[in-house]
């Protein structure tokens, strides 16, 4: 466990040699939630939508926006730069595991986010654009389990995409495939209240919803306790589904690894 806490410490610090990214993302954040404000400004003006108003819509894009650079279906980029390079052959034959290095790698970065980029953010939102509390602290509470679940299904889908990329020998179209999956069915920008009941039936099928739609409405106490039980057991559910998975995926992997360029 050392190993990979060491791991996550240097991605965390290599990151800090990109100081410039830092406001290049910051202000990349505060424009995407410019543009949803106006938008959904535009659209709600001071009326409400299904019980949501401005406020809380607001609320619901900037805790989206933030929540993407956390998550961690990147990962699948670093797979296919070490295929590419031959790097992955080294990779495999150190004495750890190899999807924990990924996922302490991963984790590494997410924290650097949230510590540079998110919360920064976050600040900036609040003071120009307005920022609802949680619903209550127990809405905060199941609203950080909720983090913690899109953490683990976005590192899933994110490692599932990069052992595809085994067979495959190159992640874009699978990466891009998977990126317009999530803008769509996971309610990043358009909430499920939003949408037709025949979408939300077939959105609550998939794991996407959990990277966007749940914790921002989890957060606001926009579903019943009810509904949030059952999504977490559900989300719970797809987490140990995709974990069986990727393990008999990457058992078939490692046996016919063919590496480009080494």
């Amino acid at each position: 466990m050392k190993t990979y806490i060491m791991f996550g410490v240097k991605t965390f610090s290599n990151q800090l040699s990109y100081r410039s990214e830092v406001w290049l993302r910051l202000l990349g954040n505060v424009v995407a939630i410019l543009i949803l404000t106006e938008i959904w400004r535009a659209v709600l003006g001071d009326g409400e939508v299904e019980g949501v108003g401005l406020e809380q819509m607001i609320t619901y894009s900037i805790i989206n926006t933030l929540l993407a650079a956390l998550l961690l279906t990147g990962i699948s980029a670093k797979v296919d730069n070490s295929l590419k390079t031959g790097s992955i052959a080294s990779e495999l034959i150190k004495p750890m595991s190899y999807p924990f290095h990924l996922l302490a790698d991963g984790l590494g970065n997410s924290l650097y986010q949230l510590v540079f980029t998110s919360l920064p953010s976050l600040i900036i939102a609040w003071i120009f654009f307005g920022f609802l509390p949680p619903a209550s602290v127990t809405h905060f509470l199941l609203f950080i389990l909720s983090l913690v679940l899109a953490l683990a299904i976005s590192f899933l889908l994110g490692y599932l995409i990069s052992l595809l990329a085994f067979w495959l020998m190159n992640h874009f179209a699978l990466s891009w495939m998977m990126g317009g999956l999530i803008t769509i069915f996971s309610g990043a920008f358009l909430p499920l209240w939003f949408f037709p009941e025949s979408w939300v039936t077939v959105t609550k099928m998939l794991p996407f919803l959990y990277l966007g739609y749940l914790p921002a409405a989890v957060y606001l106490g926009a579903i019943s306790m009810e509904e949030i039980g059952s999504l977490l057991l559900t989300g719970l559910a797809w987490s140990a589904g995709l974990t069986l998975l990727v393990c008999w995926l990457w058992n078939r992997a490692i046996h016919r690894l063919v590496v480009q360029g080494g």
